[in-house]
């Protein structure tokens, strides 16, 4: 558990490592739009609000900045790893992050739904 917690950690930590860099300038806004292939209406709207950049759009930014992209992979199979809890465990922190096992499963389908919020509920209760 407390792998998976750190593991989520780490992601948060290097989000906002990749968010701070587009943001202080190190690419450019074409640079930006090219590797997370959105357009500028896109690039706008999440600069405005941070939550909408995707799993998948931060780990092409992740690989053009140099950085590390193992804590990504982590993330993808996060539903799964979460189903692997104990009943009494999982339930506590999907009550905790305001999750289904409907949720739950459509995370595990689409890892791109994550918001950070329950990410950083998951980790709190873990």
């Amino acid at each position: 558990m407390s792998t998976i917690k750190q593991q989520i950690s780490s992601f948060l930590y290097l989000r906002a490592s990749i968010l701070r860099a587009i943001t202080y300038g190190d690419l450019s806004s074409s640079e930006v739009m090219s590797i997370a292939q959105i357009n500028p209406g896109s690039l706008t709207l999440r600069r405005q609000n941070p939550e909408l950049w995707t799993i998948d759009e931060l780990s092409k930014l992740s690989v053009a900045l140099g950085h590390e992209s193992t804590t990504l992979k982590v993330i993808r199979q996060l539903a799964s790893l979460l189903m692997l809890l104990p009943d009494s465990k999982q339930r506590q922190v999907l009550h905790r992050a305001q999750l289904t096992r409907r949720k739950l499963l459509v995370r595990q389908t689409n890892y791109n739904y994550w918001k950070v919020w329950e990410l950083q509920r998951i980790a709190e209760a873990l």
